[in-house]
């Protein structure tokens, strides 16, 4: 029996709680395939859309024919003016790199299957009516042309994550898929077999019983939670700025672990990338508070010295990763310094062009604006330039192995020499977008108890899910595994539904 007295019941084939990328792409499936789906959500409707809101509406997938695999996901947006070379991003390069940058914590299996199915899921998802476009940061200019080098994150949702949530609640709308915001789930309900059968919510007016055949928990994981993040996480992650939803506190996960659910993932784990000093505590990301150029600058602490290789990889596949390197930092901040010969160019993204940052005509000046030790500040400048590689070419579309040599901590690409004025600064600190510890499922989705068997008619996807990454992960991959296993979801509870 519940513990909460409910003023009304609502009945339903398929529940959805929770609505992000994940929830919304699995109550679209559900609803084509012929269930009565229900969407309860615990954000105002301003607000819909879970951490994907927030997100840049990238999607990553593997696409072996290059060009003619990749034109027709987003024929109708308008292409880049030039010569378009795409190069190909095979399921193999998307697969290793999952796995290699979670230092092989990323589960296998669920690493291939949504790797295998990202291009046809690409494809659905325009079918729907979302719109997919090139990504324009994974663009570069080579020999006269242009070029999406393999491995850039290469689709990007109209109007990036907003535009993609909206888009997807437009699709859900016009399904008739009913919609309740403002009711978050306070607990599962379980028959005398073990099956759950349904949640009680809370609505305005008070508590209600969903009575379903099949939930599926879409509510993501537990990155809003001070609690939680300095628990799981450790010191200093409560007071970490959260890129995301503010609605992510964990209630889906810790639900089913009331019932016997268990865990699994890297929960100490999450990513975290750099954003502007001067964003706010939650919801960060929807401020444009990327600061995604640093892989063309050099970055130092206040003490002036630099503290990570920013041309380790592209940023693609440090960003998730640097951010925790700030929590290191005396006073948790960093700095990205910049000189003409980037800003004056594509690659000093759009989010730096009215950002509140430091612009002077000398170094010195730029540090001292920005609280850097000026003395080792400069000494740090003056042994980079000195090391870097005049010979190499510099070359943003490649590996260019432009590298400096003899310093404590190299840079191994795009090392060009800060000599050329104006000079600009920007003080940047660790924001969280999401953890990676949740519910421990398997290939179909369904939630798995402590027992190892699966729990009857509960299902679990997107953040709320845990084995997924660790360490680090390749931008956009989590949309791509929410709307994979998303669509996987609705097709195992709507057949459970069906069998009921």
């Amino acid at each position: 029996m519940s513990r909460f007295e409910v003023k009304k019941t609502i009945e339903c084939d398929v529940l959805l709680v929770g609505g992000g990328c994940a929830g919304t792409v699995a109550a679209i499936e559900a609803k084509n395939q012929g269930a009565n789906v229900l969407l309860i959500d615990k954000s105002i409707k301003a607000k819909r859309g879970g951490n994907s809101r927030y997100s840049g509406g990238y999607f990553r997938m593997a696409f072996e024919d290059g060009a003619d695999s990749l034109l027709p996901v987003v024929e109708g947006s308008p292409l880049p003016d030039g010569e378009l070379v795409v190069e190909p991003y095979s399921k193999s390069a998307y697969y290793n790199k999952v796995i290699t940058l979670s230092d092989g914590v990323a589960d296998k299996t669920f690493t291939e299957i949504f790797v295998d199915r990202s291009l046809d899921t690409a494809k659905w998802m325009r079918e729907q009516g979302v719109v997919w476009g090139i990504n324009p940061c994974q663009i570069y200019e080579k020999d006269g042309h242009l070029v999406c080098p393999s491995g850039a994150t290469m689709l990007e949702a109209k109007g990036a994550g907003e535009g993609l949530m909206e888009m997807l609640y437009t699709i859900v709308e016009k399904k008739n898929i009913p919609i309740m915001y403002e009711t978050p789930a306070r607990e599962l309900i379980v028959d005398s077999s073990g099956t759950v059968t349904g949640v009680i919510a809370q609505d305005k007016d008070g508590y209600l019983q969903i009575n379903a055949k099949s939930v599926i928990l879409a509510c993501g994981g537990n990155q809003a939670s001070p609690d939680y993040r300095r628990k799981y996480l450790g010191e200093g992650w409560d007071l970490v700025r959260v890129r995301g939803t503010r609605y992510n506190t964990g209630d889906g996960i810790n639900m089913a672990v009331d019932i016997g659910a268990a865990t699994s993932g890297h929960w100490g784990g999450c990513h975290a990338s750099m954003i502007a000093e001067d964003t706010p505590m939650v919801e960060a990301a929807g401020e444009g508070s990327e600061r995604y150029s640093y892989p063309y600058s050099i970055m130092v602490n206040r003490e002036g010295k630099r503290f990570v290789d920013e041309g380790f990889d592209r940023q693609p596949f440090t960003y998730a990763r640097f951010g925790k390197e700030l929590l290191k930092l005396p006073g948790h901040v960093g700095f990205q310094i910049y000189d003409k010969k980037i800003t004056d160019t594509p690659l000093f993204r759009v989010e730096y062009h009215e950002a509140e940052g430091v612009i002077a005509d000398t170094l010195e000046e730029v540090a001292e604006a920005m609280g850097i030790d000026v003395e080792q500040f400069m000494k740090t400048v003056n042994e980079f330039n000195a090391a870097v590689k005049d010979d190499i070419p510099f070359a943003a579309y490649k590996y260019d192995g432009k590298r400096t040599v003899g310093l404590d901590i190299d840079k191994t690409n795009w090392a060009q020499k800060i000599d050329t004025p104006p000079y600009r600064g920007y003080a940047v600190v660790c924001g969280l977008t999401m953890t990676y510890g949740g519910l421990k499922v398997n290939v179909k989705t369904q939630v798995i108890d402590t027992g190892d068997r699966p729990i009857k008619g509960l299902y679990a996807i997107g953040e709320s899910s845990g084995g997924f990454f660790g360490n680090n992960y390749p931008s956009g991959s989590g949309l791509t595994r929410g709307a994979v296993f998303g669509r996987i979801a609705a097709t195992e509870a709507v057949a459970f539904a069906k069998s009921k």
